[in-house]
C-alpha cells in the first residue's frame, strides 16, 4: 500500500488469521515460502481491537521471567498460554514459531489437566486448531475443533463453544475464504453470547463481521454497522473505541469524505491516549499520514509517517508498515531534492531490519525505484519498479498499494513517451474501481490515461478522462470541506492544549511534593553517611578477598576464551564451504540454462535454413520444449531456494512465450489459474513439458485460419493430489481421432511424461466444444519413485 498508501484496518479475522492466510498456502507450499507467507502480518498488527490483540515483544520478555518463578497453578497456564499466542500471532513471524507456539500451548494444556481446569483446556483447545491450521494441519485441525465443540456441549460449557467458534472464523477468513462457513460459525457464536447475556464478546463478533464488510468493498453497510457498534459500547461503558473510529476513519477517507475520516481518526488518537492503549500507535497514525496525503497536505502527512516509521522500528520486527513509512518519507524527502539521503535511509533500514516477505520486498523495491529514478539512472530504476510489481503478483495481493505500484510504473514509461507500456500497466486498474482505488488514486490513474490518450491520438478518451480526473479532483479539494477541515485542526489542537495545561498543573503539585520528599532524604543522607564511614572499613577488607577469587576467575576465563575462539574458527570454515556450495550449484543452473539457450538458438539457425513447413514446425516445437526446460534453471537461478520452482510464475511464462512464439497475441486470449504453489525440479520439468505439448496442440489445431480464442490453464489442489486442466474453445478433435492411441511424438511425450511423474492424463473432448487436457499427479508419487529407483 505508496505514495499514496494504505494503512487499512483490516478486520479483526484477517488480522487474528494473518497468520492464518498462511495455512491455505502452507498446505502447498515449501518450507522456503512458507517462511515468505508472512504476508501483511506486520501492517496488521496495530489494528487488533483491544480485547483481542496480542502483545508486544517487551511484554513477552517480563512474561518469560515471571514464568520462571512461577508456581504450579492457574497463574503460571495464563502465562503459557500467552506465550503460545505470541508466537502463534506476532508480526514477522516464521515457521518455525510455530512449534514454539505449540510448545508452549501443551505444556499449558497438561497442566491444566492436571488442574482440572476445563474452561482453560477449552481455551487452549481453540487456539491449538489456530496453531495446527497455521501448520497445514487442517485434518488435524478440524479433528480437534470437532472434539472441543462435542466436549463444550458434554460439559455445558456454551461461552468456550461461542470463542472456539469465533476463533475458527479468524482462522479462515483470510485463508479459504468460505465466507458462508465463516459467518455461519460467527452467527452461531452470536446467538451463544446473546443467550448468555455477554455484550462485550457479541460486540466483538459484530465488529468483526462490519470489518469483513469494509474489505469485500460494502462500504455503507459496514459503516452503518460500526455506527451501530460504538453507541452499544458507549452504552456499556467500554473506554477502548478508537479501533472502532479508526475503522470508520478508513471508510470514510475510502468514500472520499475526508471532514469525516479526520473527525473520527482524532477521536481515535484521542481515545488511545486517554486509556494509554498505545499498541497500535503506528497503524493509527499511518492512517492519519495517508489521509493528509491524499489531501495534498504533505507536511502534516510527513510528521506523522514519521511517528509511525518510529513507533514500528521500536519493536525491530520486519513490518510492512514500517517500510510503507519508509517508502513516504523517501518520497518526501526527493521532492526535498534529497535523493541521495533517501537512498541512503532506505538501504540502512533493511539493512538493520531486512525484510521476510514479498509484500515488504514490493514496498521496498519500490523506494529504490523512486530513488533512482529521482538520480536520473533509468535503468536501475525501471529494474525495481518491475521488481515491486513482481513481488507484488508472487504475493498474490491486489490491494491499494500494489495498484499504486502498478501507477507508477505507468507512469515511469509516459514520462519516456513509452506509450503502449505506460497504457499496459495503467488501463487495467479501473477493472473493479470502485472497490480497491481510493478516490486519490483514481484521480491520478484517470491523469494519467488522460496524457497517454492525448499523447496517441484518442482525444474522445482524453477528454472523459480529464473530465473524471477533474470531477475526483474538485470532489476532494473544495474550499468547503478544506475550512471544515481546517475548524476540526482547530477544535483539536485546542482541546490538546487544554490537556496539556491541566498535564502542567499536575506535574506542579507533583513536583511540590518531591521537593518536600527531597528535604527528608537529605536528612536521611547526613545520618546516613555516619553508618557508612563505619561500614566502609568492612568493605574494604571484604573487597581484599574479592580481589584474590577474580584473579583466579580471570584465569579461567582466559581459557575458557580460547576454547570459545578455537570453535568460532571451526564454525566459520564450516559456513564457508556451505556458502560455497550454494554458489556453486546456483553456477551449475546458470551454465545449464546458457547451455539450453545455445541449442535453442542452434535450433533457430537451422529453421532459417529449412524450406520445408513440416521441418519448421518440429525445429519450433523443439525450441519451445527447450525453452519450457531452460526457464526452469533460471528460476532456480534467481531464487534462494535451489530445488523448487513457482509454479504460477513459471506456467504464465511458458503460455505467454508460446502465443508470443506462434504471433498469436492478438488473436488468443489466456486465463491462468495457479494456486501459490513451488514443486521440486523434478516435477515441475514434466509438467512444463506436457504444459508446453497442450498449448502448442492448441494454437497449432483448435483455432485455424487465425480465429479468436481462449486457452484455459489451471493449476488447483484437491484432498491429497493436484489437477492440472489445459482446455481451449476451439474446434475441438477431429471425429475420427483416438488420443490414446495417436502416435504423434507430442501425444507420445505426453502419455509418457505423464506416466514418469505417476500421474494420470485424460484427453477428451468438451461438452460445449474445445479439448480438455486433465492431468492428475501427486508430490508423493514422485518421491516413492524416486526412493524406489535409489
Amino acid at each position: 500500500m505508496i505514495a499514496s498508501v494504505t494503512f487499512f484496518p483490516f478486520s479483526q479475522s484477517v488480522v487474528r488469521s494473518i497468520g492464518s492466510a498462511r495455512s491455505l498456502l502452507f498446505s502447498y507450499a515449501s518450507p522456503f515460502v512458507r517462511a515468505n507467507i508472512c504476508l501483511f502480518f506486520g501492517l496488521l498488527w496495530g489494528s487488533l481491537p483491544a480485547h483481542a490483540q496480542n502483545i508486544s515483544r517487551k511484554m513477552a520478555n517480563q512474561l518469560l521471567v515471571q514464568l520462571t518463578q512461577s508456581k504450579a497453578d492457574t497463574g503460571r497456564i495464563r502465562i503459557l498460554f500467552e506465550l503460545g499466542k505470541y508466537q502463534l500471532f506476532k508480526p514477522g513471524n516464521v515457521p518455525a514459531d510455530l512449534d514454539s507456539s505449540l510448545s508452549y500451548l501443551n505444556r499449558a494444556r497438561h497442566l491444566s489437566d492436571s488442574l482440572h481446569q476445563l474452561t482453560w483446556q477449552h481455551e487452549i483447545d481453540a487456539v491449538r486448531v489456530a496453531n495446527y491450521l497455521e501448520a497445514a494441519n487442517s485434518q488435524q485441525a478440524y479433528a480437534l475443533f470437532d472434539r472441543l465443540i462435542a466436549d463444550c456441549r458434554r460439559t455445558g460449557d456454551r461461552a468456550s463453544e461461542a470463542n472456539a467458534r469465533f476463533r475458527l472464523g479468524y482462522c479462515i477468513s483470510f485463508t479459504t475464504k468460505k465466507f458462508p462457513e465463516i459467518f455461519d460459525n460467527y452467527n452461531r457464536a452470536i446467538a451463544i453470547y446473546r443467550s448468555l447475556h455477554n455484550q462485550k464478546q457479541e460486540l466483538l463478533i459484530l465488529h468483526e463481521i462490519a470489518g469483513l464488510h469494509t474489505n469485500l468493498g460494502q462500504l455503507d453497510l459496514a459503516e452503518r454497522e460500526f455506527q451501530t457498534i460504538l453507541k452499544r459500547y458507549k452504552a456499556i461503558g467500554y473506554p477502548r473505541l478508537h479501533y472502532t473510529y479508526n475503522w470508520l476513519s478508513t471508510i470514510n477517507r475510502l468514500k472520499g469524505d475526508f471532514n469525516k475520516s479526520l473527525f473520527y481518526s482524532l477521536q481515535c488518537i484521542d481515545s488511545m491516549n486517554r486509556t494509554g492503549d498505545t499498541i497500535s500507535a503506528a497503524s493509527f497514525y499511518g492512517n492519519l499520514a495517508q489521509m493528509y496525503f491524499e489531501l495534498g497536505r504533505y507536511r502534516q502527512s510527513n510528521e506523522w509517517y514519521r511517528k509511525t516509521l518510529a513507533k514500528w522500528r521500536q519493536e525491530g520486527l520486519p513490518n510492512y508498515g514500517m517500510y510503507n513509512a519508509a517508502n513516504i518519507i523517501v518520497r518526501d524527502l526527493i521532492k526535498q531534492q534529497k535523493p541521495e539521503e533517501a537512498l541512503k535511509l532506505i538501504n540502512e533500514l533493511v539493512t538493520q531490519i531486512p525484510t521476510i516477505n514479498f509484500i515488504q520486498k514490493g514496498s521496498v523495491a519500490q523506494s529504490f525505484a523512486y530513488s533512482y529514478d529521482a538520480l536520473k539512472d533509468d535503468k536501475l530504476a525501471e529494474k525495481y519498479y518491475l521488481e515491486a510489481m513482481r513481488w507484488y503478483i508472487e504475493a498474490n495481493h491486489d490491494f491499494e498499494m500494489s495498484r499504486k505500484a502498478q501507477m507508477e510504473v505507468g507512469r515511469f514509461y509516459l514520462e519516456r513517451n513509452q506509450f503502449k507500456r505506460a497504457n499496459f500497466y495503467v488501463r487495467p486498474l479501473l477493472v473493479d474501481s470502485t472497490k480497491k482505488n481510493s478516490l486519490s488514486l483514481l484521480k491520478d490513474i484517470h491523469f494519467i490515461l488522460f496524457k497517454i490518450d492525448s499523447a496517441t491520438g484518442d482525444y474522445k478518451s482524453a477528454i472523459s478522462h480529464f473530465r473524471q480526473h477533474k470531477s475526483l479532483n474538485d470532489s476532494i479539494f473544495n474550499e468547503t470541506k478544506n475550512n471544515q477541515f481546517n475548524q476540526l485542526e482547530v477544535q483539536y489542537e485546542t482541546q490538546k492544549n487544554k490537556q496539556n495545561i491541566v498535564l502542567l498543573k499536575k506535574q506542579k503539585i507533583v513536583q511540590d511534593g518531591e521537593l518536600k520528599q527531597a528535604r527528608i532524604v537529605r536528612n536521611g543522607i547526613l545520618g546516613g553517611s555516619a553508618l557508612l564511614l563505619c561500614l566502609l572499613a568492612l568493605s574494604y577488607n571484604r573487597y581484599r578477598l574479592k580481589q584474590r577469587s577474580n584473579q583466579l576467575l580471570e584465569i579461567k576465563q582466559r581459557e575458557i576464551n580460547r576454547k570459545n575462539h578455537t570453535l568460532e574458527t571451526l564454525l566459520s570454515e564450516q559456513q564457508q564451504l556451505l556458502t560455497e556450495k550454494e554458489w556453486m550449484l546456483k553456477e551449475i543452473h546458470h551454465r545449464v540454462k546458457n547451455n539450453l539457450q545455445i541449442i535453442t538458438s542452434l535450433l533457430h539457425s537451422q529453421g532459417v535454413f529449412l524450406k520445408d513447413e513440416a521441418a519448421q514446425s518440429a525445429i519450433r516445437e523443439s525450441q519451445n520444449r527447450v525453452h519450457a526446460m531452460a526457464l526452469i534453471h533460471q528460476k532456480l537461478y534467481q531464487s534462494d531456494r535451489l530445488a523448487a520452482i513457482p509454479m504460477a510464475g513459471y506456467v504464465a511464462e511458458i503460455v505467454d512465450y508460446l502465443i508470443k512464439s506462434f504471433d498469436r497475441e492478438d488473436t488468443i486470449r489466456k486465463r491462468i489459474n495457479v494456486i501459490p504453489l513451488e514443486l521440486d525440479v523434478t516435477l515441475a520439468v514434466p509438467l512444463g513439458l506436457i504444459l508446453n505439448e497442450a498449448v502448442t496442440n492448441s494454437l497449432k489445431y483448435a483455432f485455424m485460419g487465425g480465429n479468436r480464442g481462449i486457452i484455459c490453464v489451471e493449476l488447483t489442489a484437491q484432498e491429497n493430489h493436484y489437477l492440472l486442466v489445459i482446455s481451449d474453445d476451439g474446434t475441438g478433435l477431429p471425429a475420427d481421432f483416438n488420443p490414446q492411441k495417436s502416435r504423434t511424438l507430442g501425444m507420445s511425450l505426453m502419455r509418457g511424461l505423464s506416466k514418469q511423474i505417476g500421474g494420470r492424463l485424460e484427453i477428451r473432448q468438451n461438452d460445449g466444444k474445445g479439448v480438455e487436457v486433465r492431468l492428475v499427479f501427486s508430490e508423493e508419487t514422485v518421491c516413492r519413485e524416486q526412493v524406489t529407483a535409489l
